[in-house]
């Protein structure tokens, strides 16, 4: 049974104008991409494996009706599946189109195919702006450089089931500490400011994160209390209390990769400066961990 988090938005449709607020970072989210909730089944007919994945399926429905009220330029997306060793890698390859098996679950996630733009100039322009601070990164452009499912999932299932939206997607670097991701973030928001787009960031991963097995299995009451504490700081708008908090939340939560997903969300959501509407969609169980679908509207002002 889980424990009382920040209210749940209903219909979870930005109030504002998507047109206002001009360019740069226009919506931040923090979404999900565990495999029973990112399966064909699941997403479009509504199968799901047991009913306490209802709330995060129906949230992450919703979260896609936010990205669609909002319609960014493109996407930015860091999943926590993505995974690199030294560098980060910006993949800017001009159209992503292939044929997903996930390496983890391939019974659940099998011969998915996607095909969506990318943005080889935004990629191309962040990756200088990473050489420019002097962090270690690359970046991709290879038809056959392979997706995880972490990115194309909530993409394909939720966020932009046409499949119109560019994408452009970021690793997770283990080598990178929270700073370093937080400072990805900060580069992400200014590097749609600078070229003028409309971007929405993705942090596509889990909160805590200490799994076993048993797919309908909550996380212990004391950490979806730390969990449902970080939401009302996003709830709140409280992003540098957040990023104060989350080396301290990371180690108690151990959330998903260590919160680097976290950590780059939170930069983006500091350097764009401005307030943002959140919508708190859900918050459910996979496997012990946490997941919450959390969408952020920039407003005007």
């Amino acid at each position: 049974m889980s424990t009382q988090g920040p209210t749940v938005g209903r219909g979870g449709a930005p109030t504002v104008n998507p047109k206002v607020g001009g360019d740069g970072l226009v919506g931040v989210y923090l979404s999900v991409h565990t495999p029973r909730y990112c399966t064909y089944d699941a997403a479009f007919a509504g199968k799901l494996a047991h009913p306490d994945f209802q709330g995060v399926r129906d949230g992450l429905v919703a979260q896609g009706r936010h990205v669609a009220t909002l319609a960014p330029d493109l996407i930015v997306i860091n999943s926590c599946h993505l995974i690199t060793t030294f560098p980060t890698v910006v993949d800017g390859t001009p159209r992503h189109r292939g044929v997903l098996t996930a390496q983890e679950a391939p019974e659940l996630i099998h011969g998915v195919a996607y095909d969506f733009p990318g943005d080889f100039d935004f990629a191309s322009a962040l990756v200088d702006r990473g050489q420019a601070a002097r962090l270690q990164c690359t970046l991709a452009n290879d038809v056959h450089y392979p997706l995880d499912y972490g990115t194309v999932m909530p993409l394909v299932c939720y966020l932009d089931r046409a499949q119109q939206v560019p994408a452009v997607p970021v690793s997770v670097c283990l080598s990178a500490n929270l700073e370093e991701s937080f400072a990805w973030g900060r580069h992400i928001a200014q590097t749609a400011k600078a070229l003028g787009r409309r971007a929405a960031f993705v942090a596509s991963g889990s909160v805590s994160h200490k799994l076993v097995r048993g797919p309908g299995k909550w996380p212990t009451a004391a950490d979806q209390e730390l969990d449902h504490r970080f939401a009302r700081m996003l709830a709140a708008g409280d992003y540098e209390k957040a990023w104060a908090w989350l080396p301290e939340y990371a180690e108690a939560a151990e959330p998903e990769m260590g919160g680097r997903h976290l950590a780059m969300m939170l930069g983006a959501l500091v350097d764009a400066g401005g307030r943002f509407e959140a919508a708190t969609h859900a918050y459910g169980p996979s496997s012990g961990s946490g997941n919450y679908v959390i969408s952020l509207a920039a407003l005007a002002g």
